[in-house]
């Protein structure tokens, strides 16, 4: 994304988000453009917190995107967080940041000070700092009044020719964070008492084919079979989903999130699905855990394969979310500042 900015903000910058065999490149001309893609890069629009882009090299390529919370307390610990900024960037080999703050000046203020002094003993240069509230960026690198005022620079994002451009590649991005977690919890109630005697009955199933299936072959015996109802599964779901209908039978959905743990038989749902696809959510929700949770000690038979459903518009389900860090996923944007 190339960022020519205002005369008071010097160069410019460009990611292309390495999602598929064609990369999509999207243009920033602008610091409101670098607020309107992050989430995008995220995959939800961020609120309370501080965002770092770490760039690397003579290109400036984006190496690695993370955020911290800015929680009332933020600016009491805003030297340690400024310690684990710089850190994670000098061990990722970043040599350059940019970093936008999201929320008030009270606590944004004080943790972008302190990181810009430690960015700059650490020899990271930090090439933009922002602060985005109330549909306004201030910035902290420039104090021009005709560039910057006081009273900031109002942004628009629905408008902007990068939002335009990462939903047309195919990029989404949740309203926010609380929506995702609201989407990834597990069920409650009765519903949940349902869901878990489903599991605990799939791994059951699952420990039965592995029985029956070791002495004709062992383990070996028991990952083919397991790979050829996984595969079939998945594919009569979508089937059923592309005609709309979607799966709702807790027995099923549960035997598919057990068939998931399957690598080979999670490729081949990531393979079919798409957005356009009803099976899209289901497959995608079993994979994480979202509805599959019935037992929090799962059998000692079950593949350990990771979790790591990343296409474009799921970057905020593509890794399980954390307290404090969350990094970016594992195929991360690039972005070049043209010396």
């Amino acid at each position: 994304m190339p960022v020519r900015r205002c005369a008071a903000h010097g160069e410019g910058m460009v990611t292309e988000h390495a999602s598929g065999p064609v990369s999509p490149t999207f243009t920033l001309g602008e610091p409101a453009e670098i607020i309107a893609v992050i989430p995008y890069l995220l995959g939800y629009h961020p609120t309370d917190m501080l965002v770092v882009l770490g760039l690397h090299g003579p290109a400036a390529r984006v190496r690695i995107t993370f955020r911290c919370d800015l929680a009332a307390d933020a600016p009491e610990h805003a030297t340690e967080l400024a310690e684990q900024v710089t850190g994670t960037l000098s061990a990722e080999g970043c040599d350059a940041a940019l970093a936008v703050a999201y929320g008030p000046a009270a606590r944004a203020t004080p943790c972008v000070d302190a990181l810009r002094a430690r960015a700059g003993e650490a020899g990271v240069a930090l090439r933009e700092a922002l602060r985005f509230t109330d549909g306004r960026y201030w910035s902290y690198l420039c104090s021009a009044p005709a560039c910057c005022p006081a009273e900031g620079v109002p942004v628009d994002t629905s408008r902007s020719p990068v939002t335009a451009a990462a939903v047309l590649s195919g990029f989404t991005a949740w309203r926010d964070r609380d929506q995702v977690r609201r989407f990834l919890a597990p069920v409650e109630g009765a519903d949940r008492l349902r869901m878990r005697q489903a599991t605990e009955e799939a791994e059951r199933r699952g420990g039965q084919l592995r029985e029956k299936r070791a002495d004709a072959g062992g383990r070996d015996a028991f990952g083919t079979a397991f790979r050829i109802e996984g595969v079939r599964t998945v594919r009569e779901t979508i089937t059923a989903a592309l005609r709309g209908e979607l799966p709702d039978d807790p027995d099923r959905i549960a035997w598919l999130g057990v068939l998931l743990t399957s690598v080979r038989v999670r490729d081949e749902a990531w393979a079919r699905i798409s957005s356009d696809t009803g099976a899209t959510r289901s497959v995608r929700t079993c994979a994480c855990g979202g509805s599959s949770c019935g037992t929090s000690n799962p059998p000692t038979w079950r593949p350990r394969a990771p979790c790591s459903p990343w296409r474009p518009g799921a970057a905020a389900t593509a890794h399980s979310p954390k307290p404090h860090w969350t990094r970016s996923p594992r195929r991360p944007p690039t972005t070049r500042w043209p010396g």
